[in-house]
């Protein structure tokens, strides 16, 4: 038996990776027990991908009165499948986990610079070298895995030159270590060179309303549009709505979105914020430039709008780079490499 944990309610990437860790694991093995939270928004999309699943209802909290709640919750539900292994995608859940399931083997799945609790998996299981290299920083001392994510999407369509006017893409949580408001500053600095483009940021977060004031700031009413959230089953018709991904982040421990936008055959600007330069080779299969620099990423826009025969390889590239790294065959070989040191 093993078991796929994930407690989180939203639907950030870590819950994407859950979904496709899900389906790996049950083509490597049987039975697998998927296990969310009750009330997680996760449980449409498990039910909608025909992904067999358990909820399991408890208060996910520090204080030690709700940690033992949840131990009990978790071993009334997990205690007798007799589990070889579990995957846990929140490093909030590993020590609840650890004193559930004394005899099982704990993965922890790191998604995020969040070293709290790593002393209670007996392996981890990093997104990116650079996610592996801040674990060893932390003095964890127990194997650490590197698998990265993986992307389904896939294109159909042949490569294009960048059309006069492209429309230039973006999505995710509007904070400040997204870097969205670099991106709109960039935008304003395109438009005073009179270049000529659209734009479409979606998302959702407390930076909602500046975002907004930045675009009346800058003056980008014709240009730029702040859209809602994209759900996950819109994903794939938003970026086949745009010509050009940007990723803004100031810091980033993979960037599933990047191979997504790779995966479409969109030409990617990102910049160098951590775990993009594990994924795209610079004037290859996409572009990077420096972070917080919205004159770089301009000049960078520019250039491939001017020059669009420039970038024209870039996508067949780029698509290429995901069919060899990032599809679900790397996730299932990984996996079962990792899972054949402990079964």
């Amino acid at each position: 038996m093993i078991v796929n944990f994930i407690s989180g309610k939203d639907l950030g990437g870590s819950k994407q990776s859950f979904v496709l860790y899900s389906k790996a694991l049950s083509k490597i093995h049987s039975p697998i027990f998927s296990v969310i939270r009750k009330g997680a928004l996760l449980k449409q999309v498990m039910i909608d991908q025909n992904i067999n699943f358990i909820e399991i209802n408890y208060f996910r909290s520090k204080l030690w009165p709700f940690k033992n709640l949840a131990v009990k919750k978790i071993k009334k539900h997990l205690g007798n499948l007799d589990a070889k292994i579990i995957f846990v995608h929140k490093t909030l859940d590993l020590p609840i986990v650890s004193a559930a399931l004394k005899n099982t083997k704990i993965i922890g799945v790191i998604h995020s610079f969040n070293a709290s609790n790593i002393e209670y998996a007996d392996a981890l299981i990093a997104v990116s070298e650079h996610v592996k290299s801040f674990l060893i920083k932390q003095n964890y001392n127990k194997p650490i895995y590197v698998i990265p994510n993986i992307t389904t999407m896939s294109s159909t369509s042949h490569s294009k030159t960048l059309p006069d006017v492209p429309v230039i893409g973006a999505m995710g949580v509007f904070r400040k270590t997204k870097g969205f408001h670099t991106l709109i500053k960039a935008l304003f600095l395109l438009k005073k060179k009179r270049v000529k483009f659209k734009a479409i940021i979606a998302g959702k977060g407390n930076l909602y309303c500046y975002l907004k004031y930045l675009k009346w700031k800058y003056n980008l009413q014709d240009q730029l549009i702040i859209s809602p959230w994209v759900q996950n089953n819109k994903r794939d018709n938003f970026l086949d709505s745009i010509d050009l991904y940007i990723l803004p982040s100031k810091s980033e421990t993979f960037g599933m979105v990047v191979i997504e936008a790779m995966a479409k055959k969109k030409i990617v600007i990102a910049t160098k914020c951590g775990g993009p330069e594990n994924i795209i080779t610079n004037n290859t299969d996409g572009y990077l430039v420096d972070k917080q620099n919205s004159l770089a990423l301009a000049n960078k826009l520019e250039e491939l709008i001017k020059n669009p025969k420039v970038s024209q390889h870039i996508s067949d590239k780029a698509y290429q780079t995901v069919t060899n790294n990032y599809r679900m065959d790397n996730l299932i070989t990984n996996l079962q490499n990792l899972i054949s040191a402990y079964l």
